[in-house]
């Protein structure tokens, strides 16, 4: 209910694939796939870490991670084009009812818990074009490529992929020998599954400025913690300084944490401005841990007047408030923190690296200075009680955060946590029985992580979610704090959501 996508009039010019393109190049189609039934599937979150549904308040995100790639890759033998089957369900249509006859190669940015509707779709372009080559990069394709390698997918690309996708391309445009590229997977003549060695992670500096007009053409995805639209997202390094037991990125991104320098990242913020866009969502897993570079980039933003509204994710551990105070002076209106228990002995397990006092001063802070937040909580870590559940969500009403999540944690393919049940039931073998319809609101193996049953994790988040959004202060609150009609229908729209959730526990 009351899912889609806003329109509004910007800056930006229609890309139109077929009339742009020359005939005489490989034409690859970078696709962001939709299934009808889960309208607001979110493949930019970190790797790994998908969501959708009602539960996030019916939120949408402009992909970034297929624009990286597709912008990366062209060159004068390859044209690299993007379609949002979410938004843009005609255009993919089109291409589909042609039998791919305008696309050699088909590539789809692919999780764990996507992956099986993922390679339907590759199964489906097989059929109707055998000699399309298909690629699948992201987490499934790098964790567990002798699963993600059927018989419908071609190639792998694993971990970092603009590089390795764009040495891909070019040779297979020129017809060369694909066999020894860094970064891919295959199965040979023999169907022996060949992965050769990893790719070096990349200068984020030398990655060109994904181009935003390969998206649809005024197409501004909704979000419920966003105050302008339309809007963006952006990032601006990789990899995280936690070690979190749950977390893919830092075997996907590497352990050391990268990132773009501030000239480079204004570079950018300057091209949004001149795209029409009114608000930014820094995707980096931790934006806040760039203390020195973040007060230069929200010093020019304050000095020229960018005038962009904007969100980051952040570590209550990596960040004070006198930063804050600067980086609202720049345009931050929202603050997103992984807080996931208030039990210090599970922040412990999680090997977080923060506490439970830390959220709560951080919170604090941010209150003080007019600052929304947002608060990520999981259940079901190993050490998990209903007490602990309770004490939690007593917790984050304490710290009041304007908006929370919570979920039942997924053990993904990658992590520490995926091994440890692996170990102790193999059964789970890849983890694709987890998927887009039961992730964080269905347990998941998740008797072997904490010994709480799926059952009782789901009954915990239906609760959480009452206990949180249902209060008469929370919902008087948030209305009294309306600055503007735009921000009035997203409330609305996005209440509604959580409302049905909390009743139904349904995404």
């Amino acid at each position: 209910m009351f899912e889609g996508v806003f329109f509004f009039k910007t800056g930006r010019r229609l890309h139109i694939m077929e009339e742009t393109q020359s005939k005489n190049k490989y034409r690859a189609l970078f696709l962001k796939p939709w299934e009808k039934g889960n309208k607001n599937i979110v493949r930019d979150f970190v790797y790994g870490c998908w969501c959708n549904g009602k539960r996030i308040g019916g939120m949408q995100m402009p992909p970034i991670n297929e624009i990286y790639c597709a912008t990366h890759a062209r060159s004068e033998v390859v044209d690299a084009v993007f379609i949002d089957a979410q938004t843009s369900w005609d255009r993919f249509e089109e291409i589909e009812s042609s039998g791919y006859a305008s696309i050699d190669c088909l590539i789809l940015m692919c999780s764990t818990q996507s992956f099986r509707s993922d390679l339907r779709i590759l199964e489906k372009a097989k059929s109707l074009k055998p000699a399309i080559k298909t690629v699948l990069f992201g987490s499934h394709p790098t964790f567990m490529p002798e699963y993600a390698l059927a018989g419908a997918v071609d190639f792998l690309v694993r971990k970092e992929p603009e590089e390795t996708i764009r040495v891909l391309l070019d040779a297979l445009a020129r017809n060369e020998d694909t066999s020894r590229i860094n970064g891919t997977g295959y199965r040979d003549k023999d169907g022996k599954v060949v992965l050769n060695a990893n790719r070096e992670f990349c200068d984020m500096d030398v990655l060109p400025i994904p181009d935003r007009t390969l998206l649809p053409e005024n197409a501004d995805y909704f979000n419920p913690v966003v105050h302008r639209l339309p809007y963006t997202t952006i990032q601006t390094s990789r990899g995280c300084p936690g070690r979190c037991i749950f977390c893919t990125s830092p075997e996907f991104y590497g352990k050391k944490y990268r990132a773009r320098s501030a000239e480079n990242v204004l570079k950018e913020l300057r091209e949004i401005k001149k795209l029409g866009y009114r608000e930014v969502f820094f995707r980096d897993e931790t934006f806040t841990a760039l203390k020195k570079r973040n007060a230069e980039i929200c010093q020019a933003m304050i000095n020229e007047k960018l005038n962009l509204s904007w969100i980051a994710n952040g570590r209550v551990d990596m960040i004070d408030k006198e930063m804050m105070a600067l980086m609202k002076k720049a345009g931050c209106h929202m603050l997103k923190f992984g807080v996931e228990t208030s039990s210090d002995e599970l922040l412990k397990t999680y090997r977080k690296g923060t506490t439970s006092e830390q959220a709560r001063a951080c919170f604090k802070a941010a209150r003080e200075l007019g600052i929304e937040t947002h608060a990520h909580l999981v259940f079901g870590g190993p050490g998990e009680s209903w007490n602990t559940i309770n004490t939690t969500i007593k917790f984050v009403k304490e710290i009041k955060p304007s908006t929370a999540s919570f979920g039942i944690l997924t053990p993904y393919p990658g992590t520490e946590l995926f091994a440890m049940v692996a170990s102790m039931n193999p059964s789970i073998q890849d983890g694709s029985d987890s998927n887009m319809d039961n992730l964080h609101t269905e347990g998941f193996y998740s008797k072997e992580v904490s010994g709480m049953t799926g059952d009782e994790l789901s009954l915990a988040v239906k609760r959480a979610y009452r206990k949180f959004y249902l209060r008469p202060s929370y919902v008087l609150g948030k209305l009294l704090r309306i600055r503007s009609f735009e921000q009035l229908v997203i409330l609305v729209i996005s209440g509604l959501n959580i409302l049905s959730f909390s009743i139904s526990g349904k995404k």
